[in-house]
């Protein structure tokens, strides 16, 4: 790219410290991608579980008035207890909201990055142009941190800036400053996320657009890297769950039709699934079934009774498991869905709306049981919700692994983004 010598020009705009020469690279790059349609796009999209963000904290503030229109909507979606005491579960439901908000943001922020970030150093290296940025006072670090702002202004635009809208209209209509007390942390927690979502997610995707002088390329192994992770940790972790699901069931229905073998009439499938007409039916001229019909009837009541117990049985061994299942690990977004989670102590918000709806399930297990009523299988357990709703890994599992990426991020962009006495 040659420079052509246009003689002396004094510049008689004002000098900036050299603390902020970055923010001219960054803000070049957020304009020219604002004139992209489908960039515009994405962020009118990611606006809408902000919107869905809103309305639940505005409703919420109206049931704590006590507003009739508020009880009527929330009392379809939320237990009698919580709806009579709202103030109990306030920091409860203000987190599940925010997590529920984070995860769809997550999501949004991950295509939004897809479509940003793979020109912003491809670009450059394609028409050769680093010569040009570092034969001004600019450093490798100015570079870097110009080019991390683009995607950091997205990003903020679509994590940050809704959830610190949402807190603010949720505080407006609480009209109750406690809500500050019991809430606020939401707030600092979601600007160190929204932050580990821009450093992590930024770096990375300048480190991927380092590697190729091909947008398209860039792209692509962008693509690869989040959908084709999530979708092996999913398959991973979908295996090892009906295995393991799988063995205990059987193992268990073994044993019980060894000691307890079907009557005569009811055919087996693999020595533990019975087949053929079960269920006792009345005889000739409305006489009551016979006697072996009845003994079939009951003994295949019992082994539904023990299948269904069993089935808890391996749900539970299989939660058991889960805080020191590695298979997660293996997504990017999950990683980066776990430590949200950490941060905003979902787990304990799941947790108490746990043990609020198995209060009742304690209380009408046995009656509707005896009654032949289904219920929920397996003793009352308050972390049924949030063993189902949050990985149970250690989050330090995940900040080592993004840590990890980021460090490999920073090495990639070193060697492949050199200083201008380096370049050839």
């Amino acid at each position: 790219m040659p420079i052509f010598d246009q003689g002396y020009q004094h510049w008689q705009g004002r000098l900036s410290g050299h603390g902020w020469r970055w923010l001219a690279i960054a803000r070049h790059g957020v304009r020219a991608q604002m004139q992209n349609r489908i960039v515009r796009l994405l962020l009118i999209v990611a606006w809408l579980p902000a919107l869905a963000l809103v309305a639940m904290l505005t409703f919420w503030g109206l049931l704590e008035q006590q507003a009739e229109s508020a009880i009527a909507f929330l009392s379809r979606l939320l237990p009698p207890e919580v709806i009579a005491e709202p103030k109990d579960y306030r920091a409860a439901v203000w987190t599940i909201a925010y997590s529920y908000f984070f995860k769809a943001e997550l999501v949004c922020s991950l295509f939004l990055v897809l479509i940003v970030g793979p020109n912003l150093v491809s670009r450059d290296l394609r028409f050769n142009a680093l010569p040009l940025y570092f034969s001004r006072p600019l450093r490798r670090i100015d570079y870097f941190l110009g080019k991390l702002g683009v995607i950091g202004f997205f990003l903020a635009a679509t994590v940050v800036v809704p959830a610190v809208g949402a807190y603010l209209l949720g505080l407006a209509f609480s009209l109750d400053l406690g809500v500050v007390r019991d809430t606020h942390r939401l707030l600092w927690a979601g600007l160190l996320y929204g932050s580990i979502i821009t450093v992590s997610a930024g770096t990375l995707m300048l480190a991927l657009s380092a590697l190729s002088r091909r947008s398209i390329y860039v792209g692509l192994a962008w693509a690869g890297l989040i959908f084709l992770s999530h979708m092996l940790a999913s398959a991973l972790v979908g295996i090892r769950g009906d295995t393991e699901r799988r063995e205990v069931w059987q193992r268990g229905m073994e044993q019980w039709v060894r000691d307890h073998p079907p009557p005569p009439g009811v055919e087996m499938r693999g020595g533990i699934y019975p087949s053929g007409r079960i269920t006792a039916r009345p005889g000739p001229a409305g006489q009551p079934p016979g006697e072996e019909e009845r003994a079939r009837e009951e003994w295949f009541r019992a082994w539904s009774e023990v299948s269904r117990e069993l089935n808890a049985q391996a749900e539970a061994a299989r939660l058991a498991q889960a805080s020191t299942d590695w298979r997660p690990l293996f997504s990017y977004p999950n990683n980066l869905d776990r430590l949200g989670d950490w941060l905003l102590d979902t787990d304990g918000a799941w947790v108490l709306m746990g043990r609020t709806l198995e209060r009742p399930r304690q209380l009408v297990g046995p009656m509707a049981r005896g009654r032949g009523v289904p219920v929920p299988g397996g003793p009352a357990n308050e972390r049924r919700l949030a063993d189902r709703m949050v990985w149970q890994f250690p989050w330090y599992w995940s900040a080592a692994a993004l840590a990890g990426v980021w460090l490999v991020s920073v090495f990639v962009l070193s060697r492949r983004v050199k200083s201008l006495d380096r370049l050839k």
